[in-house]
């Protein structure tokens, strides 16, 4: 009787974790952070099993053990249990929720920050949410035009670099996740939030927030695309020299528009 109360016990727990395993388990993780993360949602899901197992076995053999036992006596039989058994269950119970409880925030701590490889480059970048797009801003800028170097929606940074982030927002909340790289910040107008990331392997990331920002919001999307440190100073290199020459171009616009403003006067 217990063995098939077990038995149904673990086919329906294998039913409903079929599509958190299958359709939402977390992506495959290319950073410490990701890691940390998919580390915990295992855990939870075989403590949920460990957990949920015995408890739905002992409903259904309850259920069975104790229901009416004919037509003409229909007293069931009645549960009685031993002084201190509800406290010993309560103590077990507690003592796992004890434990889950520090798990998290130990690992919630982990999530937030990559730990730094000191024979790796460490970046430090701000990150800037705004209506309805993100705006990246890289450190050292050696132009003598720029005084500092973005980049919009794409996030450049080299493989195996400790990429620290500030991130905060100029409107409202927007919220900054790239699965594989990391947890979930919220970018909160004059509040900065700082979270690191160490991508382990060349690849275009993409994100995928889920913090509704207005009739724009569909078309805000971030990737972060990780290169070799050779791509990545060259693409530094030719960022600087773009928007140095975009810059030029505008000044030289506005001192022709406003020779011709003259021009138009003088002739008056």
């Amino acid at each position: 009787m217990l063995g098939r109360a077990l038995a149904v016990a673990t086919l329906a727990l294998v039913i409903l974790a079929a599509p958190a395993s299958a359709g939402i388990a977390p992506d495959a993780a290319h950073s410490p952070n990701a890691e940390d993360i998919r580390t915990s949602y295992w855990v939870m899901l075989i403590v949920a099993f460990a957990v949920g197992i015995p408890l739905i076995a002992g409903l259904l053999l309850a259920a069975r053990r104790f229901r009416a036992r004919s037509e003409t006596d229909p007293e069931p039989r009645r549960l009685t249990a031993g002084r201190g058994v509800i406290g010993r269950a309560g103590a077990v119970l507690g003592a796992i929720a004890v434990a889950i409880f520090v798990f998290g925030v130990v690992m919630t701590g982990d999530a937030r920050e990559a730990e730094a490889d000191e024979s790796a480059e460490s970046l430090d970048i701000d990150v800037i949410g705004q209506q309805w797009l993100w705006r990246f801003e890289y450190p050292d800028s050696q132009s003598e035009t720029i005084a500092t170097v973005f980049s919009y929606n794409e996030l450049v940074v080299p493989v195996d670099a400790t990429v620290n982030l500030s991130i905060d927002s100029t409107d409202i909340v927007h919220r900054w996740f790239i699965p594989e790289l990391g947890g979930q910040v919220e970018a909160v107008p004059g509040e900065v939030v700082e979270t690191s990331f160490r991508a382990d392997e060349e690849g275009v990331y993409e994100g995928q927030s889920n913090q509704f920002s207005g009739t724009g919001y569909p078309a805000m999307r971030a990737w972060v695309r990780v290169v070799s440190q050779e791509e990545y100073d060259q693409y530094l290199s030719d960022l600087t020299e773009n928007l140095a020459t975009a810059q030029e171009e505008v000044a030289q616009a506005a001192e022709d528009a406003e020779a011709e403003a003259a021009a138009g006067e003088v002739a008056e």
